[in-house]
């Protein structure tokens, strides 16, 4: 199997055959640098302090007191403009569902104006030209025609592309019901950014479920991916819709790279992957939508609860069939050395913020396919122990000041980006690298590695492109070329576009191989506490 016209394939490798299969990044330069001891001195003497004198007690007090209150008064009622609506009521004729072969467009990109859809616009109109110049129709969408036609006048006079001033645009309204049907009718899929997805993505699911559009976003959220599924799981497969969650950095490359991992392993070796785990080099920054979508995830959730006496929709096959062989995440909770097996240096693996929705998604792959039990392991991979001990206490200050509205709101007004603001192009461009480095173990003792590399900021830039291609595998790729057989529903992405997804993401700038490793290769790997 090829998946690139650049991708080398061999009965042990897929990918690079060189021996040091970390090379490339060392070649482009990239690296964690290590904190200054300045910044660990003011971390140990200052941060650390504050966060335990004043941080916990604030974030303790408040939610504390916030619990009290509700147990006494009962929960704040939301008003009619912020309430969680399950269902629209809307009722969709079969007449008014355009085959997939007869829709006009391919992929429409829902959030085109904020800080990841006009990333995720750039790489269509770059990628695949103006709508309809390679073999690609997309339109754009969102919720201001002017301000819709500023990114594309944007985008045209940075790319020198005039007529991307003709790109098709729709106005929808995501609170709307009924301007969602001109979004998904006449299209094969829909690619959103518009989060936090709890606020802004349940009814874009639920009318692409109806109408048999396919779906893929960039959400995180975990818990309202699985009320979604349990929602609507029965009408995505009456209908043909395929729902895929997780299509950004949260979780592609760690679900793709697993799901390649378990493929080589069977294809090779005749065994099933028992264990694995992930170092995580990652230089990115934040944006606005990220950080709203946070807060609102750790404010008081408006999401119902899932049915009682369902299986977990995560932990189930598209049938329906509860996976009796769960993956078990085994996660840091402190500082550990380890062994790289690309360097000779010592490094220290501390906790990766993404990884818990990381193991998740794996999770629900490895309950998708109804797979073997897993042993999932991921790290942050620090050059050294000063850098992990200012990140670990760097991150946990962080969600312990946005846990209360004293210190949060500070630092939503003062220090931290607007929706819509994130790290320039050059920052991301030049700045900014994704590694992420898999040693597995097979059921007979075979072992595997792989590794995932990406040269731009994972978060933002690559995301969009991640998204872009989840979709236009959906909406392109032949249905023998996909992993999942199934007519639609609600999907993981390595279960729902799997190879398609990584061929695209090759064909377009990421670095995947994955190989046999000899047992005298392996570096020790220490366990993970």
């Amino acid at each position: 199997m090829v998946l690139s016209a650049s991708a080398k394939t061999t009965s042990t490798s897929l990918g690079s055959t060189e021996a040091n299969i970390h090379a490339s990044v060392e070649r482009d330069g990239n690296s964690l640098a290590p904190v200054s001891t300045a910044q660990f001195a003011f971390m140990a003497l200052i941060g650390v302090p504050v966060w335990l004198t004043v941080l916990v007690p604030l974030t303790l007090i408040y939610q504390v007191g916030n619990g009290i209150k509700n147990a006494i008064s009962g929960p704040k009622t939301a008003d009619a403009s912020s309430a969680f609506v399950l269902d629209s009521g809307y009722q969709v004729d079969a007449k008014d569902i355009i085959p997939q072969k007869d829709r006009k467009y391919d992929v429409v990109m829902l959030g085109a104006t904020g800080f990841t859809g006009q990333l995720s616009v750039r790489h269509l109109a770059k990628t695949y030209g103006c709508s309809g110049e390679k073999g690609v129709n997309w339109a754009v969408a969102g919720r201001s025609k002017d301000k819709l036609n500023k990114v594309l006048q944007s985008l045209a006079d940075e790319l020198k592309m005039p007529k991307l001033m003709d790109t098709p645009i729709i106005v929808v309204d995501t609170a709307v019901a009924s301007t969602l049907p001109n979004l998904v009718r006449d299209t094969k899929a829909v690619v959103t950014t518009v989060g936090p997805f709890r606020k802004y993505g349940s009814g874009v699911v639920e009318f692409c479920a109806k109408f048999g559009t396919h779906y893929a976003d960039i959400t995180g959220e975990e818990d309202w991916s699985q009320v979604m599924m349990q929602q609507w799981q029965s009408t995505a497969q009456a209908t043909g819709a395929k729902i895929l969650h997780f299509c950004g950095c949260d979780s592609v490359p760690w679900d793709l790279t697993v799901f390649q991992m378990a493929q080589f392993l069977k294809t090779e070796k005749g065994e099933d992957l028992a264990s694995v785990q992930c170092f995580d080099e990652i230089k990115t920054n934040p944006s606005g939508g990220t950080l709203e979508t946070m807060k609102l995830a750790l404010g008081t959730s408006e999401l119902p609860s899932l049915k009682e006496g369902a299986p977990e929709p995560f932990r189930c096959s598209p049938q329906g069939k509860e996976h009796t062989s769960p993956v078990t995440a085994n996660l840091p909770s402190w500082i550990s050395k380890v062994d790289l097996p690309w360097s000779s240096q010592p490094a220290y693996g501390s906790f990766f913020v993404m990884s818990v929705v990381n193991s998740k998604v794996v999770a629900w792959s490895q309950a998708l396919r109804q797979g073997a039990p897993l042993t999932y392991s991921e790290c942050a991979a620090n050059p050294d122990w000063k850098t992990a001990f200012t990140n670990f206490f760097g991150t946990i200050a962080f969600f312990t000041a946005i846990l209360n509205p004293i210190t949060g709101g500070l630092l939503y007004k003062y220090v931290l980006p607007a929706p819509g603001q994130g790290p320039s192009m050059k920052t991301m461009t030049q700045d900014s690298f994704a590694s992420i480095y898999a040693q597995g173990t097979g059921t007979k003792q075979s072992k595997v590695e792989a590794l995932m590399y990406f040269t731009g900021c994972v978060g933002y830039l690559e995301t969009a492109r991640m998204l872009v291609e989840s979709g236009l595998a959906l909406a392109l790729s032949p249905r023998d070329q996909l992993p999942s057989t199934d007519n639609g529903g609600f999907f993981s992405p390595s279960y729902g576009v799997g190879t398609a997804l990584l061929e695209r993401l090759m064909q377009t700038g990421t670095q995947f191989t994955v190989r046999s490793l000899k047992e005298e290769e392996r570096t020790g790997l220490n366990k993970i506490e």
